[in-house]
């Protein structure tokens, strides 16, 4: 970023906080910035907008933890600027500098998204450091909170796919196996028995996977990688959530999934399964069929996983791309918890080296592709 540096002094050792002043004065602009310099023991990089359209293309490029906004910018009134402004960049935070001492003035900035106001006069500089230092302690405290949050949707998330799912599955099978036992033939009633006994076997390695979740943070896991059987991830992924699909006639095809073994951490691909494989069934219309397809290309195998249906709508997909987080008063119970899904395989997939391409169409469906090395990488 280019900043006009107007107090130079070294005071302190720690990084200089970077002031973006929105004013229609120069004058005004090198007055606070001096007066801020010579009052502070801490360090600031100053630079300068003169209404919101350039301050817009300065944030464009910049990163700014703090910026002041006159309350007159001829033109454009500095609440209104500061709404505008703090809708489209959040990560900065917004101090109004006023000569007016009227109330609603003041209230106007608040409800803007201004953390606080600042009078102009010979003690603003003063004035301003205090608050600038407030308001980038406020903003790292909503940071942790928005990062907690986020980390309760993604564990949420592990808990409905990973863990409610294989048990839900597992009562369906123990039910359907106690009313009917003495009528099936013996046969039939071992396997559903032996099904039953590998997703009980499931649900407690989903129970240690999330605690393991719940020690790291936001899901640093260090994958163990080794060569892994893939296909049986899949059939196991499968198994698992038949039961979801049949209540809703979905049927889960499998083509091309032969026994190829593949270079990753096997607890991470079946977490990976799991929550794509439940994403699109989420997003599949009833009646559907949702297709996991597997096929070598250039020493790499490469999984997509299909669903017919509506696809994913455009604010939920966009927001598995925004840094911001999900909106959660915007997204139902459902499309959060598909979203959570998503991104949890996502990161899973970036942490063994891997990466996930979607594929969206909102009124046909989505496409999940990643690939796996087939072979250990040279020098392993």
């Amino acid at each position: 970023m280019n900043a006009t540096k107007e107090h130079t002094s070294d005071k302190s050792a720690s990084a200089p906080l970077n002031v973006l002043i929105v004013d229609d004065s120069i004058h005004d602009y090198r007055s606070l910035s001096v007066m801020i310099g010579a009052n502070s023991d801490n360090r600031y990089e100053f630079d300068w907008a003169r209404n919101s359209e350039e301050a817009e293309s300065k944030l464009e490029v910049g990163a700014y933890e703090i910026v002041a906004v006159d309350y007159n910018l001829g033109l454009e009134e500095g609440s209104e600027v500061i709404q505008k402004l703090s809708a489209n960049y959040p990560a900065s935070s917004y101090i109004m500098v006023t000569g007016n001492q009227d109330p609603d003035v003041y209230k106007r900035g608040i409800r803007a998204g201004a953390v606080n106001f600042v009078q102009k006069n010979k003690e603003c500089g003063m004035i301003f450091d205090r608050m600038a230092q407030y308001a980038v302690e406020r903003k790292r405290s909503e940071s942790s909170l928005k990062m907690a949050n986020a980390s309760k949707d993604w564990l949420m998330s592990l808990l409905e796919t990973d863990l409610a799912t294989p048990l839900f599955a597992l009562n369906q099978m123990l039910s359907t196996t106690y009313k009917e036992a003495e009528n099936m033939p013996k046969e039939m009633l071992i396997e559903l028995l032996d099904t039953a006994y590998q997703t009980s076997c499931e649900a407690l390695i989903a129970t240690k996977e999330l605690l393991d979740w719940g020690r790291s943070v936001r899901g640093a896991m260090r994958p163990n990688l080794a060569m892994v059987d893939v296909s049986g991830c899949i059939h196991r992924a499968v198994r698992l959530l038949t039961t979801l699909a049949d209540e809703r006639g979905i049927y889960i095809a499998q083509r091309g999934v032969f026994d190829f073994k593949a270079y990753c951490d096997e607890r991470m691909l079946s977490t990976v399964l799991r929550n794509l494989l439940s994403a699109a069934l989420s997003y599949s219309d009833n009646d559907k069929t949702v297709c996991i397809e597997s096929v070598v290309v250039d020493g790499h195998l490469s999984l997509g996983i299909n669903s017919e249906g509506s696809g994913i709508e455009a604010r939920s997909y966009a927001s598995l791309f925004d840094s911001k987080g999900t909106d959660s008063d915007s997204c139902s119970p459902i499309e959060r918890q598909s979203i959570c899904s998503i991104q949890v395989a996502s990161h899973m997939l970036d942490s063994m080296g891997c990466s996930l391409e979607i594929r969206n169409d909102p009124k046909k469906g989505v496409r999940f592709t990643f690939k796996l090395p087939l072979k250990f990488p040279m020098g392993i």
